[in-house]
């Protein structure tokens, strides 16, 4: 059962509120100071988190301990206006540990559900000639060839109980349970390459 972790950033609403009228940029400016924090101490510790939204935070914690997610989840909130929630739940399928995650964390500020820890399946997708397409049509349609993908991806996960993410560029991760990821990699279109990990962490 791999480890997710729901990583909600408290009264986001208010604190971006606080930045002012003209406040688009600077609440760029913050969201990526404060991801990059989150994406660092994780990374550090061999976990890694899946750019999600700028108020929560999904990340891949095989054999991070209470004790040591306790511990980041205080260097995230000394650097966060009003906080963090950290929710740390463990399911065979990911969305399934997700969609539980989301429903705790409503109600606690740090929670840690103890459980095995099986292996995620990873698989990394990369769009062929997305550079190609941007100089024959134009940044903006290539990305939007993305997003499409990202979506018919997405979908197709989540049905199968897992979760995905874009990683930028031209960049998806896709997180699905053991027995379901070769049937994926079936679906795929012809233009996507997939690398695939089967890993603790």
């Amino acid at each position: 059962m791999p480890r997710i972790t729901l990583i909600e950033l408290v009264d986001y609403r208010k604190w971006t509120e606080e930045l002012g009228y003209d406040r688009e940029g600077l609440i760029q400016i913050e969201q990526s100071r404060i991801y990059n924090t989150i994406q660092k101490l994780f990374w550090l510790n061999n976990c890694f988190v899946l750019p999600f939204r700028y108020d929560y935070y999904i990340a891949l914690t095989n054999g991070l301990n209470r004790e040591k997610l306790s511990e980041i989840a205080g260097q995230i909130e000394r650097e966060t206006p009003y906080g963090v929630k950290t929710v740390s739940t463990t399911h065979k399928y990911p969305s399934i540990a997700l969609y539980r995650a989301s429903m705790i964390i409503r109600n606690n500020k740090f929670y840690y559900e103890d459980g095995d820890e099986d292996k995620y399946v990873i698989i990394h997708l990369d769009l062929n000639n997305i550079t190609e397409m941007a100089f024959e049509t134009s940044i903006y349609e290539a990305y939007l060839t993305i997003l499409d993908v990202y979506r018919f991806i997405s979908n197709y996960v989540f049905k199968h109980n897992g979760i995905a993410s874009y990683l930028g560029g031209d960049n998806l991760l896709a997180i699905l349970p053991e027995e379901k990821y070769e049937l994926f990699l079936e679906i795929i279109p012809t233009y996507i390459k997939a690398g695939v990990g089967i890993s603790h962490n």
